[in-house]
């Protein structure tokens, strides 16, 4: 049997090590080029852009919306990814939490949402493999748990309530020949060793398995009698297979069944993406910020309970680097404004870059038909219509940040001084346009991520 899978990220990667593996032809299709982790470090160190663009795979930017992503409204849509060997892996944090039973039965337990057509019962060995093949450090990982920092620890005194280590997939010991974490507080954008897990791990399994990566971006899958037959790559090539695997994300998975016309009318609706509460202070002692990973602890007694029924659920992240709004840079441009230089300066820099706390409060949304990926009138540099996001803020996670921001500024107030709020997007976050489900008139595939109508057409990953 011959597959072809299209995009080598973390589900697409992990899919082809698998398939070849078990002795079956893999066709790896990814549009953007491997990472060479040392050029990459390397331009970030000298203040350029680990990633940078590549005319035949354009993606999203944060410093420019509408790179790629077409906005349709009526809000912006945040949501950025990586379309190289590796995929977003290599600039996502690393926390890896298990969904729960209540995330699973949303609508049959607090009336909101719709239920998942499968169980907690149905995930958890995969879980298992999964958090094995990651190497996650936490409670059910293969790691132990990454140390508390001074940050956790000081927060926790000030909120009185135990803190929680979070799962990374983050070595916290040397495993699967990746070393463990030497705390270079830079898992976004990239780390600069490798003890952060990012896909190109697989890939680099899948090749050695004996799959055949191809360079190339999938313009249109083509199907006859309820079957794909070929991929069709832009510029004329066409790769048949018996069965085709889209991991391409919650972007362009949909967006590639749109441009093939296949999937039916749920393709592209229910789009997610995450809003979070940022909140920050001064403290009042050095609290060692900016040592260690980027978070390593939070508090998840708002994720799930009664009061998913009046609004989101929410995970609380105690961040490890500074402030958002105020890195080093912005922080000594500040104090140089005010007069300061020499050895003043960099004592008033190191005090105060020791003492900056944060903490993100990261609320769900609901799946709504109405926030949902399209084509837009406008094409990309491959000549292939842009994805065009259509996107709005629910009031039911609007009301999760009320609460959110209360317990920032409980801990926040006792801890310092200089506490401030604002509201933003989670950019980590792009999931939800092919839904799962048991029928076609609500969801894209079945509960084993068949796609209705096309038997031989699996979509895995963020979609």
């Amino acid at each position: 049997m011959d597959v072809v899978v299209v995009g080598a990220g973390v589900a697409g990667s992990m899919v082809a090590w698998k398939l070849a593996e078990a002795g079956l032809g893999v066709w790896l299709v990814e549009s953007g080029p491997r990472v060479r982790r040392a050029e990459a470090v390397a331009r970030f160190l000298q203040g350029g852009e680990p990633y940078p663009d590549v005319k035949q795979a354009p993606r999203p930017r944060t410093d420019d919306l509408n790179h790629h992503l077409h906005q349709a409204g009526p809000e912006l849509f945040y949501g950025t990814y990586e379309r190289r060997v590796g995929g977003s892996t290599w600039h996502w944090l690393g926390t890896t939490l298990r969904m729960l039973d209540g995330d699973l039965n949303l609508q049959s337990r607090y009336g909101v949402g719709l239920d998942w057509p499968i169980g907690l019962a149905d995930l958890e060995p995969y879980y298992d493999q999964a958090e094995r093949e990651l190497g996650v450090a936490g409670p059910s990982g293969p790691q132990p748990a990454h140390a508390l920092t001074t940050v956790d620890r000081a927060v926790e005194a000030a909120a009185g309530r135990p803190i929680q280590a979070l799962p990374q997939a983050r070595n916290s010991v040397n495993y699967d020949g990746r070393p463990a974490c030497c705390g270079s507080a830079s898992c976004i954008p990239i780390c600069p060793i490798g003890a952060k897990y990012d896909a190109s791990v697989h890939a680099a399994k899948a090749l050695a398995a004996g799959a055949r990566l191809v360079q190339g971006t999938v313009g249109r899958l083509e199907a006859r009698s309820n079957r794909v037959v070929a991929a069709e790559l832009v510029g004329g090539d066409r790769i048949p297979a018996d069965l085709f695997v889209v991991a391409a994300n919650g972007i362009e998975t949909p967006r590639l069944l749109l441009l093939s016309g296949l999937g039916g009318a749920q393709v592209g609706r229910n789009l997610m993406g995450a809003t979070a509460q940022l909140s920050w202070a001064l403290a009042h002692q050095p609290v060692d910020a900016y040592r260690g990973p980027q978070a390593t602890a939070g508090f998840l007694d708002w994720r799930d309970g009664p009061h998913r029924r009046r609004h989101a659920g929410f995970v609380v992240s105690v961040a490890n680097d500074g402030w958002p709004h105020q890195p080093p840079p912005k922080v000594a441009e500040g104090l140089i404004a005010r007069g300061l230089r020499g050895r003043d300066l960099r004592e008033a820099v190191a005090d105060r870059l020791s003492r900056q706390v944060a903490l993100v409060s990261t609320c769900e949304e609901l799946p709504m038909a109405e926030n949902r990926v399209t084509l837009a009138p406008f094409r990309d540099s491959l000549g292939l219509p842009r994805p065009a996001v259509h996107y709005a803020v629910g009031e039911y996670t609007r009301r999760a940040l009320e609460p959110a921001r209360d317990f920032h500024r409980q801990v926040l107030e006792r801890l310092g001084s200089e506490v401030g709020h604002s509201v933003g997007a989670d950019s980590a976050y792009l999931v939800g346009a092919c839904r799962m489900g048991t029928e076609p008139a609500q969801a894209v595939v079945d509960s084993n991520l068949c796609c209705f109508g096309l038997p031989n057409l699996m979509l895995v990953g963020q979609a």
